[in-house]
């Protein structure tokens, strides 16, 4: 057995009674073998939760995002949403976009049934709900591997190899946006591979929206190729979700980029985020209303 390992076992123990006890099913549920997926499964999974909607958040108003204070960060990029409440109409399609683009497993059937999914995308009455990529970010400092952690350019990322499944980053998150693999979603049957640039997650990690970092990644790569010495903005850049919003209430942008599509949604609007973490420099905001 390697440190890893050793580290996974033991975080996970720990864990399993510090945070919940002697909760039944914290091993997950038995693989459903053989059963072959196609997408219509996953279009039901999303009706299922829009049936079970969360109840909605109380929200405050907060400034627009600025350059994160902390040290190495960016002066130039930091990357982030704004969900637009007058235009949103909850139809789901931001979910099931992000199961495609990220590999989101389907629940087993009897979490599915009390409303308990692998959506990295929630709709909490009526209004998407996501890691919010908090600047302050209570998640990352209780990591106690590093596996949760910032980027320079704003998004608070995930390092799954480094993942031992304490699930403190869960425990520590106000609107709790983590989800975790409690069982392999590829022997459970419950995993299919839309998209092949992004890894499927094993048991016992935890996982959470990510921005859509691996569009970020491929769209710096190409960018400097072409444009050596300049620096990436992120301009052209969107997120699964934004790009399948019917409405355009979901904008993603870099919001240090005067010149950024969501710059310009978000700057005679009244902006938003939920009173749990609206002290924790969220760079991802909901909006309404002109100012």
């Amino acid at each position: 057995m390697d440190r890893r390992e050793f580290l996974k076992i033991l975080s996970a123990t720990v864990a399993g009674f510090a945070l919940f006890g002697c909760r039944d099913g914290l091993l997950g549920d038995m693989p459903v073998k053989g059963t072959r997926l196609k997408l219509a499964d996953f279009e039901n999974e999303v009706k299922l939760a829009l049936s079970k909607m969360k109840p909605g958040m109380e929200l405050v108003r907060v400034p627009m995002p600025a350059a994160l204070k902390t040290p190495g960060a960016s002066q130039e990029n930091r990357f982030g949403m704004a969900i637009d409440l007058d235009a949103c109409d909850a139809c789901g399609k931001c979910v099931l976009a992000c199961i495609q683009e990220n590999n989101i497993p389907l629940s087993a059937p009897e979490r599915a049934n009390r409303g308990q999914f692998m959506h990295w995308i929630e709709m909490c009455g009526g209004a998407p709900a996501m890691c919010f990529h908090c600047g302050d970010a209570p998640c990352e400092k209780v990591c106690p591997t590093g596996a949760a952690n910032h980027t320079p350019d704003g998004v608070s990322a995930m390092m799954y190899k480094r993942c031992t499944g304490s699930r403190f980053c869960g425990a520590n998150c106000p609107v709790h946006a983590r989800k975790f693999n409690f069982d392999d979603p590829v022997a459970s049957g419950r995993s299919l591979k839309f998209n092949a640039g992004v890894p499927v997650r094993e048991k016992g990690v935890m996982e959470k929206c990510s921005l859509c970092l691996q569009r970020l990644q491929d769209a710096r790569h190409d960018f400097k190729a072409l444009h050596p010495g300049e620096s990436f903005r992120g301009r052209g850049v969107t997120t699964a979700c934004a790009a399948a919003c019917p409405k355009n209430a979901i904008i993603f942008g870099n919001w240090l980029d005067e010149g950024s599509p969501l710059v310009r949604a978000a700057k005679n609007r009244v902006l938003y985020a939920p009173k749990a973490i609206a002290a924790l420099d969220p760079a991802i905001v909901y909006m309404r209303g002109r100012r």
